[in-house]
């Protein structure tokens, strides 16, 4: 097994010097503007529908690649895509945030205002304002947030999953709106943002957390004070771990402790792991075993993120993650690329190479570079 230090640098070079030279190929529609969703296991384009969450995902991603250094095209790419995703997913530059999906063509399919897709859409703009200092991405972070303040605001705390009041509630959209409000905290130092991280945090300790457990409550009701009697018993061991790194961004933040809460959902989520990967979902009739890449780069960055020495179990856990996704999910003939799904079996049975799937890379390479800076300062 490598070590921990290892197995980072081989994330770390294969993300630089193949995937985001793939996808900085290969991700822009210059025929019709956009990002496309998907590539094919030959790193070629499909063609399809675009959800505007991987829109502003990918300007999240290229910006950041490009802050970084990582890519002498990324900037541009970035910001080609911001521009794409306000003049067409953004009506009124938008006013009332962002549709939810697009045609390849950039025509609005569904205008409906969905609350995961808002959160991916302020993660973009603080992703401009760090990576270009961009005006218009801190007027539309602004016009968004308010937006949702007035029309999505719910009387039991937090906002709807969207403007048509979906059931069940989900936690999912408040996490995701939780690390878009850091990132603009941390962009900005306007502690008005900071003031939202604190709304979603207190939902957290209200509503999405079973202490008795350490597990994570995926879907609620309206009210936020019951499980969902359908689906309230699944869990999704991935979004313990992503709440596990989103706490240790959140600590110095608030100046809170959340150590304990780290600590009990990670322990919770990895007894799930039976064959060393994170299945996507148990407890729940339909689950069967099947595991996405994204679960394994939240238990790389959560298991980082607790570690304090490249000797402890936490860093033998993320560099063991690492190489089991080297010989799994990364083990492709073109460079770059990933087979996204596995069955219960262990079969590969992915269609494509979902585009979604970098932001997800790039946070465990950032995460795990992190680390190793720390470990390394005298």
């Amino acid at each position: 097994m490598s070590t921990p230090l290892q197995a980072i640098e081989r994330l770390s070079g294969w993300f630089r010097n193949d995937a985001a030279p793939r996808w900085a190929r290969a991700a822009w529609d210059d025929a019709h503007g956009g990002f496309f969703e998907a590539l094919d296991f030959d790193g070629k384009p499909v063609r399809g529908p675009r959800r505007v969450r991987v829109q502003s995902r990918q300007v999240y991603t290229f910006s950041m690649i490009g802050k970084r250094g990582w890519h002498a095209d990324a900037e541009s790419i970035a910001a080609k895509g911001f521009d794409y995703l306000i003049r067409r997913a953004c009506p009124e530059d938008g006013a009332r945030g962002c549709v939810h999906l697009l045609a390849d063509d950039g025509a609005v399919l569904d205008d409906r205002r969905d609350l995961y897709d808002q959160a991916f859409l302020l993660l973009a703009c603080a992703a401009r304002i760090t990576a270009a200092k961009c005006d218009r991405a801190a007027a539309l972070a602004e016009r968004t947030v308010a937006f949702l303040d007035r029309e999505l605001a719910s009387p039991h705390g937090g906002w709807r999953e969207s403007d048509r009041g979906e059931l069940p509630r989900r936690q999912n959209p408040h996490m995701h709106l939780f690390e878009a409000f850091m990132a603009l905290y941390s962009a900005t130092a306007d502690a008005a943002w900071r003031d939202k991280a604190d709304i979603v945090a207190g939902l957290f300790d209200l509503a999405f957390y079973d202490a008795a457990t350490g597990a994570l409550i995926e879907y609620l009701s309206d009210d936020w004070k019951e499980r969902d009697p359908e689906r309230g018993q699944a869990i999704e061991p991935g979004h313990m771990m992503e709440w596990v790194w989103l706490f240790g961004l959140y600590e110095p933040i608030a100046g809170a402790d959340r150590r304990n809460i780290m600590h009990a959902l990670y322990e919770s989520a990895k007894r799930h792991a039976g064959d060393g990967f994170l299945p996507d979902a148990v407890g729940v009739r339909s689950a069967s075993g099947e595991r996405r890449l994204w679960p394994q780069t939240e238990y790389i960055k959560a298991a980082f993120m607790l570690s304090a020495t490249p000797d402890d179990d936490f860093a033998k856990d993320g560099a063991a993650m690492i190489d089991a996704v080297f010989g799994s999910y990364l083990k492709q003939p073109v460079a770059g690329l990933w087979c996204d799904q596995f069955n219960g079996a262990g079969a590969p049975i992915a269609a494509d190479v979902p585009a979604s799937i970098l932001y997800h890379l790039f946070e465990a390479v950032a995460e795990t570079e992190r680390y190793a800076r720390k470990i390394k300062e005298p």
